[in-house]
C-alpha cells in the first residue's frame, strides 16, 4: 500500500509516515526518475525510506501546486489495493503563465495502471493518448478550483512509473522517458553536490530575488534577502540518523557574496528565523570560489518537534496557480 504521506510545512516540511516504502538505500544521484525531469526546472525534490522508522518528519522544498498534485494523486491510485510506492520526486518550473506555474510528480513503484487510470476516467477525467501512452486528463474539482485551476494529466507507464501534472510537463517527461533519455546535465551537477547518505534532498535553481519573492514573509529577515541577493541556486539534504544532519550547499553568483554568506553562517543562525527553531547553529560552514557548503544537526527525538514548531510558526494559505513555495494543512 501506499504510505500514508502526511500534508506540509512552509518552504520546506513534508511530513510523513514511510510504513509502506520500501528500503533502497542508494545514491540520490541514481535515481532512475531523475532522467523524467525536464530540463531547466527551477525546483526538483526527491525523496526515499530513511531505513529507521523513530521519526515521521521529512524536509521537502517544493510548491503548494505540487503539494495539491500530491494530494490528488494520492486519491488517484488509491483505488489500487496493491500499489506500493518507493520512490518520489517533484518538480516546478517557469511557464508563460508564471514563475513557478508548471508542476510534476512522478513515482516509482508498482501500480496497477489500466485500473487507475480507468477508475479516473469514470471519475470525470477524458482519456486520451500522448505519442501512444494512454493519458487522463483531469479537470479539478469545484472543491479545490481555489488552489487548482489547470487541466492535469495523468499517466502510468509499464505499471511502475505514475505521472502527473501539468499536461506540457506531462509530455515532456513522457518526451524524456519514450527517448530514454539521460539525467539533465545540469541537475546531475546539482545533485553531485549531495552526501550519497541523504534520505531526501530539494534542489532550487533560481535566482535569489526569484526565491524571496516566494517564500513566505518572516523567513528571513532584511540581513538574509540581502545575502541571497546573489544565489543563484540551492540544495538542502536530509540524513537520518541518531542525530539528523541537515546539509546545504548555496551558489553565488560571485566569491565576495559566498564569503559573506558564509561569514553570517557561520555559528550563527540571527538572519534565518526558521533555523533558530532548531535551537542549534550551523556547523562546518565554508565558502569555496562562488560556493557555501555546510550543515546543522538536530537529536532524532526532537527532529519531528522541531518540524512541528516550524509548522506552527511559519505555515501560510497557498495561493492558487503555484506561486509560492509553502502549504498548510498537517494530518
Amino acid at each position: 500500500m501506499f504510505p500514508q504521506w502526511l500534508r506540509y510545512l512552509v518552504i520546506a516540511m513534508l511530513a510523513m509516515s514511510l510504513s509502506g516504502v520500501r528500503a533502497l538505500g542508494s545514491s540520490p544521484a541514481e535515481d532512475r526518475l531523475l532522467r523524467l525531469v525536464p530540463a531547466n526546472a527551477a525546483i526538483v525534490a526527491g525523496i526515499e525510506d530513511p531505513h529507521h522508522g523513530d521519526q515521521s518528519g521529512r524536509l521537502l522544498i517544493v510548491t503548494h501546486s505540487d503539494n495539491v498534485d500530491l494530494d490528488d494523486w494520492i486519491a488517484l491510485v488509491g483505488v489500487d489495493d496493491h500499489q506500493e510506492a518507493d520512490r518520489l520526486i517533484e518538480v516546478a518550473m517557469p511557464s508563460p503563465r508564471g514563475e513557478l506555474a508548471d508542476h510534476l510528480i512522478l513515482v516509482y513503484g508498482t501500480f496497477n495502471g489500466r485500473r487507475i487510470l480507468d477508475a479516473a476516467q469514470k471519475s470525470g477525467g477524458v482519456a486520451g493518448e500522448y505519442r501512444g501512452v494512454p493519458v487522463v486528463a483531469l479537470k479539478p474539482s469545484p472543491q479545490e478550483q481555489q488552489e487548482m485551476r489547470e487541466t492535469r494529466w495523468l499517466a502510468v507507464v509499464d505499471n511502475n512509473t505514475s505521472i502527473f501534472g501539468t499536461p506540457a510537463m506531462v509530455a515532456s517527461a513522457l518526451d524524456r522517458y519514450l527517448s530514454s533519455a539521460a539525467v539533465d546535465a545540469e541537475l546531475m551537477k546539482r545533485l553531485s553536490v549531495l552526501k550519497p547518505d541523504v534520505n531526501c534532498w530539494s534542489i532550487l535553481t533560481m535566482p535569489g530575488a526569484m526565491l524571496a519573492r516566494h517564500i513566505r514573509p518572516g523567513l528571513l529577515d532584511e540581513t538574509g534577502v540581502a545575502l541571497f541577493g546573489n544565489v543563484t541556486s540551492i540544495s538542502v539534504s536530509v540524513h537520518y540518523g541518531l542525530r539528523e544532519r541537515v546539509d546545504f550547499a548555496i551558489n553565488t553568483d560571485n566569491a565576495r557574496a559566498a564569503t559573506a554568506l558564509a561569514a553570517a553562517m557561520d555559528g550563527h543562525a540571527h538572519f534565518l528565523p526558521v533555523a533558530d527553531t532548531m535551537r542549534t547553529r550551523f556547523q562546518g560552514v565554508t565558502a569555496h570560489q562562488n560556493q557555501v557548503r555546510g550543515s546543522a544537526r538536530v537529536a532524532g527525538k526532537d527532529f519531528d518537534a522541531w518540524l512541528a514548531v516550524v509548522y506552527a510558526q511559519l505555515s501560510i494559505d497557498g495561493k492558487p496557480g503555484g506561486q509560492d513555495v509553502a502549504r498548510t494543512g498537517m494530518r
